[in-house]
């Protein structure tokens, strides 16, 4: 047996505790010599002291696609000094209740709420926790950039006590409301107040106190332009502060929230660029937030001096913004209620989702207020099929030539039967999917997704970048009204627009954004846009809905959208009782979305889909599309000629206006020749029955079993040029069939290679006596076929 291995010596308990308490020791001299470092440094170099500070900022200036500057950002010409006299007790108490309850207590500095916030950061191990002053927000907003280091919390202390030692504390208070950041352009207090509320601070009530007071720690989400229900919350937040605080008693605190927000409703002359710009402040907005690397985002947006590049087509905003200043781009008509009809727009590049255009409405009222482009959400109508019903249904193998009735059909829902009806009334019995495409057929697409199924139509739309759809509650989308468009949120134009970009752009779906990169004013590129894409459908799906779109916009309800030399595909939507009307659509580069109607929904004169919305439609996408060629056709994609009226493959007898030349997957193709085509030999003379003494004839295809009076039924009478003659004494076979109500006809008997005919049990041999000319049976099912 081998010799064993010799023992490591181990080593002594107590001396490995005594390295390891070493370890920390040191480790812990390390970060106290470095924080102690840090505090030194920032003591003994302040930033120098200038009171100049307080009111200095930096532009940020935004370029267009082509690298142009097209826009300053700055807060200086909206600021409007007031003095702390005018300053209402309601208005100051709601800050200090909200913003810094000990700030007539404190030097500038509140300890407790710093240790409390340095315990949170430290166990989450980062610097999100807030404990600001009010003298602090000053000077962090005068002096200091708003990084999130330590240096810089350290010097913002020292500046405070510096702040505190040279000013009041009612000087103090007087700088930070001119100052801070009320969101939609306004600095300081007193324009905030005329911005939001039309009116100087010394007019405002309680409750609109309450309100500016709650929009300073976020302004952007707080803003009551862009979300009426959140600034409420905020409001009540303020209220029952200012009433733990004893400023104000419960009941008033009660009634003031109450009362109705009353926004100004107009207050900046109409500006250009202006809700392009307003979605740039949104988006950078959310960059630098998720960056982490400022303090307050939109105070360095607006004076931070940073260069944001924006993909903004300065051709296509400027024909936009001209469209929508013309009168003659929409109905004179006002509401019964007097609203003027409101409208808006995006056009985007569906290649990379870059936003090119974006119009928010007919005027620009307010910075960063509502835009309809992007915040509001409608019910889009028949524009929502192609997303929800026909796109899912390509995708699971239906073809351009599926055929359904269109015809009346009732459903049960619940404990509710429903009835949906076409817009125009009509009925077009067996058609198919591209028909009920060209002619936005409600029925055939409400049998098609109950087919199809909803639960997977809505998969199909999320899938395309559609968030607003409500799939639990009491009520919801799960329901075939959502195949007309019908669904409960509505949809914003700007995620339409980017479901058909997805059409376009052969089944991908690529972010929209309008921010390529931003540069801070130190020269480094804290961001460049990544581009995101995502395959949502195959490209076989997509060029099968963009043919049969482009079908939509030839010849169906979206020919006011045709541009010469352009291939557009589209779609209209016009929702009950003409409340919305849309029309989206694309060309191989750009897709845009047009939205009309009114704020507050009421019933339009005359406008709908593809009349006004149409045609704006055109004139801005003209601008851009010039020279885009024609959509690409994929491989294995090929043309298959389809019967409209069987739905089946074209035989010789399908008459011309009946075929479809429908691009398929050959594996898609159904099996079956139509069968409800026949060919009947027609005398090229009288355009009659031929028969056999006719010199010249032709086949020609008829629908069997049509009424007499249908375009398609085959002559009832044979050729009365080219007749046979039945002389005196002379036997013939004629059709007994008790249609004929006794007239005389002869019967038609197959010959050679013929079959059909007049039955053997209607044929019956007579004596004809004297001259006499008699023609065949005309019955359509009694003819000879080969």
């Amino acid at each position: 047996m081998a010799k064993s291995r010799k023992q490591r010596k181990k080593i002594p308990k107590n001396l490995a505790v005594k390295w390891i308490v070493s370890a920390l020791l040191i480790a812990a001299i390390l970060v106290a010599g470095a924080a102690v470092g840090t505090v030194i440094g920032a003591i003994i170099n302040p930033p120098a002291w200038d009171p100049e500070a307080l009111f200095g900022s930096e532009t940020t200036i935004l370029y267009d696609k082509n690298g142009d500057p097209f826009y300053n950002l700055y807060f200086e010409e909206n600021r409007i000094q007031v003095p702390l006299s005018s300053v209402p007790d309601d208005l100051k108490n709601a800050f200090l209740s909200v913003e810094d309850q000990q700030f007539y207590e404190h030097h500038g500095i509140n300890f407790l709420a710093i240790l409390r916030a340095i315990y949170v950061d430290l166990t989450k191990g980062s610097l999100s926790q807030g404990a600001s002053t009010i003298t602090q927000q000053l000077a962090r907003t005068a002096f200091l950039n708003p990084e999130k280091t330590w240096e810089r919390k350290i010097k913002e202390m020292v500046i405070s006590f510096q702040l505190e030692s040279k000013y009041s504390k009612d000087e103090i208070f007087k700088f930070y409301i001119n100052r801070i950041n009320f969101g939609s352009g306004a600095w300081g207090v007193q324009t905030a107040s005329q911005i939001y509320y039309g009116k100087d601070i010394e007019e405002l009530t309680l409750a609109e106190s309450a309100l500016l007071a709650g929009l300073v720690q976020r302004p952007n989400a707080y803003s009551p332009f862009k979300n009426l229900e959140l600034a409420k919350k905020r409001r009540s937040i303020v209220l029952n502060r200012m009433v733990d605080c004893g400023y104000i008693t419960q009941a008033e605190a009660d009634e003031a929230k109450e009362e109705p927000i009353k926004l100004n409703e107009k207050t900046n002359t109409a500006e250009r660029y202006g809700f392009f710009v307003d979605y740039v402040i949104d988006e950078a907005d959310r960059i630098l937030e998720e960056l982490g690397l400022y303090d307050d985002p939109q105070e360095v947006i607006f004076k931070g001096g940073l260069k944001i590049y924006t993909t903004m087509d300065p051709k296509a905003q400027l024909t936009a913004e001209e469209t929508y200043a013309k009168a003659s781009s929409f109905p004179q008509a006002q509401s019964k209620s007097g609203q003027t009809l409101q409208s808006s727009m995006i056009l985007l590049d569906h290649r990379t989702g870059a936003i090119q255009c974006l119009i928010g409405g007919r005027e620009y009222t307010h910075k960063r207020g509502f835009n309809r482009a992007v915040d509001m959400l409608r019910q889009p109508g028949s524009a929502f099929k192609p997303v929800v019903v026909f796109g899912p249904a390509l995708e699971k193998g239906y073809t351009p030539g599926y055929m359904l009735e269109d015809a009346p059909v009732t459903y049960r829902i619940g404990g509710e039967t429903w009835s949906p009806g076409n817009y125009d009334g009509k009925y077009r019995g067996m058609i198919t999917m591209r028909t009920a495409i060209q002619y936005s057929v409600n029925i055939y697409a409400v049998k098609l997704a109950d087919q199809v199924g909803i639960k997977n139509g809505i998969a199909f739309a999320e899938n395309l970048g559609i968030t607003s759809l409500v799939k639990a509650g009491r009520i919801n989308d799960m329901n075939l009204s959502t195949a007309l468009g019908g669904i409960t949120k509505g949809v914003s134009p700007l995620e339409l627009a980017s479901a058909y970009g997805c059409f376009a752009n052969k089944g991908v779906l690529a972010e929209h954004h309008v921010i390529t990169k931003i540069v801070a004013k130190n020269g480094s590129t804290i961001y460049t846009h990544r581009p995101t894409e995502k395959r949502v459908m195959t490209e076989a799906t997509a060029w099968m809905m963009t043919d049969m779109l482009q079908n939509a916009v030839r010849a169906g309800t979206g020919t006011n959208a045709r541009i010469s030399g352009v291939a557009c595909a589209g779609k209209t939507g016009t929702t009950q009782n003409d409340r919305d009307a849309w029309f989206v659509g694309y060309t191989p580069n750009y897709t845009s979305a047009v939205w009309m109607g009114y704020d507050k929904e009421e019933t339009m004169n005359k406008t709908y889909g593809g009349s006004y919305p149409a045609r704006i439609w055109k004139a801005v996408m003209s601008t851009v599309a010039t020279g885009s060629g024609n959509f690409s056709i994929p491989t294995g994609i090929t043309q298959v000629a389809i019967c409209q009226k069987s739905g089946k493959l074209a035989s010789s007898a399908c008459p011309e206006e009946d075929i479809n030349l429908v691009h398929m997957n050959p594996k898609d193709a159904p099996e079956e020749t139509c069968d409800l085509h026949y060919l009947q030999k027609i005398c090229s003379e009288s355009g009659q029955l031929a028969t056999s003494l006719c010199p010249d004839t032709v086949d020609k295809g008829y629908l069997k079993d049509a009424p007499f009076d249908d375009p398609q039924a085959a002559p009832h009478e044979y050729c009365s040029l080219h007749q046979e003659q039945v002389t005196p004494a002379t036997t013939a076979l004629i059709c007994t069939d008790p249609r004929h109500e006794g007239k005389l006809y002869l019967a038609n008997i197959p010959k050679g290679t013929e079959f059909g005919g007049c039955p053997e049990n209607m044929r019956q041999e007579i004596k004809l006596e004297g001259s006499e000319s008699l023609v065949y049976c005309p019955l359509s099912d009694h003819q000879k076929s080969r």
